[in-house]
């Protein structure tokens, strides 16, 4: 019988983690330079399909990520291992300790300046649903193996998909009350989180092969 504390506290921590990786607000600045010449309609628009795009790929991972595994011979620990470390070069871009080319090359983003739609590629992916997030889902689908956790994840998804929309639609909104300085200071903060998150997902994958 499902515990109803286990599984509200799965819930929270998936839905801040995921939040964290995916990092909207500091994923902003990027909305708003690839939309700065959009129309009101267009950039909330683009805000939905974004969101939108990232969260189907993220289910996708959620509902077929056994036979990718399977697919590779591909051990859960292994892959929190590698996930904590591509968490933890994440963390260090987020510090701003590395460069900001991890998740999209400069040529990426030039290509992308000059497109009239970017809300698939590079905001969907891999800005917001990139190597990170997709890692994230498929660790935490097999952390439980009752269905119930399986859902509650969709939920965080879904829940950190809609409030990256609306942060998004209200980006000009947010730029001007933080600031360029306060976007930054709120994206080093869950950069510290996430490299917490990674190394825990490293020890929990060395421990899971003992």
């Amino acid at each position: 019988m499902m515990d109803f504390r286990e599984s509200l506290t799965y819930f929270f921590t998936t839905f801040i983690s995921l939040f964290i990786i995916m990092d909207p607000i500091g994923n902003l600045p990027f909305f708003l330079m690839f939309t700065e010449n959009y129309s009101r309609e267009d950039q909330i628009k683009t805000a939905v399909t974004a969101s939108l795009s990232a969260g189907i790929i993220l289910l996708v991972f959620i509902i077929g990520g056994d036979a990718v595994l399977n697919f590779f011979h591909v051990s859960i620990p292994a892959f929190q291992i590698a996930g904590g470390f591509i968490f933890f070069l994440y963390a260090l871009q987020m510090l701003h300790i590395l460069p900001s080319s991890i998740k999209t090359s400069s040529k990426e983003e030039e290509d992308s300046l000059g497109k009239t739609h970017v809300a698939l590629v590079p905001i969907g992916t891999p800005l917001l649903a990139g190597p990170g997030a997709i890692t994230a889902v498929l660790v935490w689908r097999h952390s439980y193996g009752d269905a119930i956790y399986g859902w509650l994840l969709v939920l965080a998804v879904l829940l950190v998909c809609v409030i990256t929309t609306v942060t998004f639609v209200f980006g000009n909104v947010l730029r001007k009350l933080l600031g360029l300085s306060g976007i930054g200071v709120i994206s080093r903060i869950m950069g510290l989180l996430l490299a917490v998150l990674a190394v825990q997902f490293m020890v929990n994958g060395f421990l899971a092969l003992q």
